[in-house]
């Protein structure tokens, strides 16, 4: 982009959010929305097949809402305000979803009882176990249809299928289409998969080759284990907890603080990268982009853009501190070399549009996410007979003594009375799943993109940054009103 035409858009932008502006269009190309490319970035190295991401709130991700997110292409956020065996265990989760190999898979030995296979399924919430001797070696494989009227008392090994009638099949041989012969030819839900000598080396679910073909766009790792990332504070457990998501094999972790620009999140993040120094890290939230420059220099991979345009926060009210979230994407993404995901400030699908289209590589969404069923909570009825959930902000004194719970503060309770809150707690009316709601989210991202000319989200970006004085208009009270108020 020309110096003239930056200086232009940061002053167009100054003081504005997304509410302020439209784009307009440009010559359609695109001969069906499914043509377009909506791959982006959260960071450096995590790629998105969409650039949709959801928000580390404990009323919003936890491992079912991040499993949603990823087998639709995007990336969910495990909350932290858990313990730490409970961020981890919802992690795990996350990865076990969807495998074409479950390297590892849970077992048992044949000398235990059924009442201890029963407590480990639904532990794990799997419907099937593998039977192992001392050595590692299978010697069977239990499912809950083998047990479903059995004595607590009895034990695996007479409950269980055993060779000559278990067929496996050698890892070293397998593909996907042998996989899937195999257990179609025997009506098999299960195929373990053993080495030369018989030692358990992984299992193959007819679920998993269900799910695969069911999400193409699911976003995975080279393991084919659904992309997750999990969420850090900056003082307390931090090292400690991220040391155990790494081990659930987390692929990306954000140090998320009210205001990471300050000396504590400048602080974490250098002991952080002492500690990790490898470990894909995104650090939120900012708005200077001076402090983009200052955590550049510690090998941060990405940034989390935001502060206080959330719908259930109220640091701006409160304190009177915030920049208006256009400016503050724009402003953030001008100053750094690593993708940065806009955190706040959406309230319409077209709001997502224009973030991406002034530069962010992902956007966070909280609030339109809360209600579903993937989010965390009960549907309940409020007084006047609607279903709803419950949604809170961070900030909130709720969400502030669910942290220090976690954290195992010696008074949780009188703690968090004394603490200021900067965010609310609210019902929100029950919304169903959340798999429609993405599904018009990139299919309105998509007519954006076909509305301007490209053919990607990328082409659409660069063609926005190279002439934005032809694609950014500016609104008047009566266009805001002609526009937004339906």
């Amino acid at each position: 982009m020309r110096s003239i035409e930056r200086d232009w858009l940061r002053r167009a932008l100054w003081g504005c959010t997304f509410d302020d502006f439209l784009i307009a269009p440009g010559w359609g190309i695109a001969k069906s929305r499914k043509e377009i490319s909506l791959a982006s970035k959260f960071s450096h190295n995590i790629r998105l097949k969409i650039p949709i991401v959801s928000a580390n709130m404990d009323t919003i991700t936890g491992a079912r809402m991040a499993i949603a997110i990823a087998k639709e292409g995007g990336l969910g956020i495990i909350h932290r305000y858990l313990s730490i065996a409970d961020q981890v265990s919802k992690v795990e989760e996350v990865k076990r979803e969807e495998n074409f190999i479950i390297e590892k898979p849970y077992s048992i030995f044949a000398h235990q009882t059924i009442n201890e296979a029963r407590k480990l399924m639904a532990k794990n919430k799997v419907g099937g176990l593998m039977v192992v001797n001392d050595s590692g070696k299978l010697v069977g494989i239990l499912t809950n249809r083998d047990i479903r009227y059995c004595a607590e008392t009895e034990l695996v090994s007479s409950r269980m299928t055993s060779p000559p009638e278990l067929l496996t099949a050698k890892l070293a041989e397998i593909s996907l289409e042998k996989a899937k012969a195999l257990m179609d030819q025997h009506c098999l839900e299960k195929l373990p998969l053993v080495d030369a000598d018989f030692n358990l080396k992984g299992l193959i679910t007819s679920k998993d080759i269900e799910n695969m073909e069911k999400y193409p766009l699911a976003n995975k790792d080279t393991n084919g284990q659904l992309i997750v990332g999990a969420a850090i504070g900056a003082t307390g457990d931090y090292i400690e907890r991220t040391a155990e998501l790494i081990k659930a094999n987390v692929d990306v972790i954000v140090l998320d603080i009210a205001n990471a620009q300050s000396d504590v999140g400048l602080a974490a993040v250098v002991n952080f990268r002492k500690n990790f120094p490898s470990m894909e890290l995104v650090v939120g939230n900012i708005v200077i982009p001076e402090a983009i420059a200052v955590f550049m220099r510690q090998d941060v991979n990405g940034f989390k853009v935001g502060l206080g345009p959330g719908s259930a926060c109220t640091t701006r009210k409160n304190t009177n501190i915030g920049v208006p979230q256009a400016q503050a994407v724009y402003t953030c993404l001008m100053a750094s070399s690593v993708p940065i995901c806009a955190d706040g400030g959406i309230k319409r699908n077209g709001s997502i549009a224009e973030a991406l289209i002034l530069g962010a590589g992902s956007v966070m969404i909280g609030g339109m996410f809360a209600g579903t069923d993937e989010s965390p909570g009960l549907v309940f009825r409020d007084s006047t007979g609607r279903k709803v959930k419950s949604f809170r902000g961070m900030a909130s004194r709720e969400a502030m003594y669910e942290k220090l719970r976690a954290e195992e503060a010696d008074d949780p309770y009188e703690i968090s009375s004394r603490i200021s809150p900067e965010g609310i707690e609210k019902n929100v009316e029950y919304r169903g799943s959340v798999v429609p709601m993405i599904a018009d989210i990139i299919g309105n991202l998509a007519s954006t993109i076909s509305y301007m000319g490209a053919m990607s989200l990328q082409e659409a970006k660069e063609m926005f940054m190279e002439r934005p004085t032809s694609f950014l208009i500016k609104l008047s009270e009566a266009a805001k009103r002609e526009s937004w108020e339906r």
